[in-house]
């Protein structure tokens, strides 16, 4: 979800070590938010900003050097010192080095001025400005090796400081995920799915009217997100309890709408289905519907010839690799786990909104690929998903693709706001 620099390299990639949970982090009461840079820094608001010591300190260092000196003499010995082998088997040494160059050469050199959030011992997202652009360098390494495992230059995301008793770190059981709620009012919104940084426009503007939360769920865009790391495969139900865990532990009480984007989507329907009694409202932005992968499998026998078909069955539930979901997100079990969910206690009756895309982006499907078969398909699945209560709207965005909530915000906003209108009327 996250709108990146059009150079970004290495974007998205997070070897993270995801058998073990990292312990929450006491540095970030060194941290200190500094207005004038907009950013946190180590100790105080002092110049000149320092890096802290940790794994990822002392990494992140070798790091900003090389974007702010476009490496001219970097050579692949050098990186093969700081760089995981996990990494260097996706991205060779010469192709990173490369990359420093080319970056360097497009948006400028580099200057730290500081995190976008207290950093963690093995991640961090330094802030830095170039002669074209405010940069966010996020830097991921290894808890084992201490190599670098996920670096990347992009577009700064905002600096999100938490204020008031319902933002800021919260304990969810050994580790702390990252909350904000702004606003006053009732129902309470809730984004599910993409970090707080993702829903920080939408969320202020729709915070005029009503208390609104946005969540950065672990694991989600590597370093990128502010909440400790878990556990993985992950699945829908971790994070429906995470998410349950942590409005608790933040104090958001009351009942909520949940607006979900894609997988979220999917998520929004266990977790109503699981918690009843809390959530108020639906809103589904180009959901995941509990049966599309299954589905999918199903309608492609008839559209692919028949060894092709056997190749994608067989391994359509398999976990993408780390460098592209950190989260290791279980997404078919997750479905059925959803499908089991719903069976058990359906919905509630309440408010329904889903949205879906009208356009199909560059890209989305390989030459030759049944994309007619799949849009329809996608289609009839989200008929099927406003079909899950009476009275509910479906509405399609237009001039969307599956990333609706940034290309057309208005209507993201709009939608949001029939279900709290129809929420409030229910309860005068």
């Amino acid at each position: 979800m996250r709108h990146t620099f059009r150079s970004v390299w290495l974007a998205g990639l997070a070897l993270l070590a995801t058998t073990t949970v990292t312990p929450p982090a006491n540095a970030a009461r060194d941290y200190l938010y500094c207005r004038d840079v907009n950013a946190y820094e180590l100790g105080s608001c002092r110049t000149p900003t320092r890096l802290p010591t940790s794994p990822m300190g002392k990494q992140m260092r070798w790091v900003l050097t090389q974007f702010s000196a476009g490496a001219p003499s970097l050579t692949e010995a050098e990186v093969e010192q700081h760089v995981d082998p996990q990494l260097l088997a996706v991205f060779p040494a010469q192709q990173i080095i490369a990359a420093f160059r080319s970056t360097v050469d497009e948006v400028g050199p580099a200057t730290f001025r500081g995190f976008d959030y207290p950093a963690r011992q093995h991640e961090g997202v330094a802030l830095a400005d170039t002669p074209t652009l405010a940069a966010g360098v996020n830097v991921s390494v290894s808890p084992a090796t201490g190599l670098i495992t996920d670096l990347g230059l992009t577009e700064a995301p905002p600096t999100i400081v938490p204020r008031g008793p319902h933002s800021g770190w919260f304990d969810v059981g050994g580790r702390r995920l990252f909350i904000r709620c702004t606003g006053h009012g009732s129902p309470t919104v809730v984004f599910e799915n993409g970090l707080t940084s993702d829903w920080y426009d939408l969320q202020n503007r729709l915070s005029r009217r009503t208390q609104v939360c946005s969540y950065d769920p672990a694991l989600q865009n590597g370093a990128f997100t502010r909440s400790d790391p878990a556990p993985t495969p992950r699945t829908g139900a971790d994070r429906a309890s995470d998410l349950h865990r942590l409005l608790r532990a933040a104090g958001v009480r009351g009942r909520v709408v949940l607006a979900g984007h894609s997988n979220g989507g999917l998520f929004s329907l266990l977790y109503a289905s699981r918690h009843p009694r809390q959530v108020a409202g639906l809103v589904l932005i180009d959901g995941v519907h509990p049966g599309y992968h299954r589905r999918n499998v199903r309608m492609l026998r008839n559209h692919l010839p028949q060894a092709k078909w056997r190749e994608f069955a067989a391994h359509v539930c398999d976990l993408p690799p780390t460098v592209i979901d950190p989260e290791q997100m279980d997404i078919c079990r997750s479905e059925q786990q959803t499908r089991n969910a719903l069976r058990r206690h359906p919905l509630r009756p309440m408010p329904l909104s889903v949205i879906s895309h009208g356009q199909v982006a560059p890209g989305t499907y390989p030459d030759g690929w049944p994309a007619h078969a799949e849009e329809a398909l996608w289609s009839r699945l989200q008929d099927e998903l406003a079909a899950l209560e009476r009275g509910s709207r479906h509405v399609v965005a237009t001039r969307s693709d599956h990333d609706i909530q940034h290309q057309q915000p208005r209507l993201v906003l709009h939608e949001i706001w029939t279900v709290i209108d129809a929420v409030r009327g229910h309860n005068r």
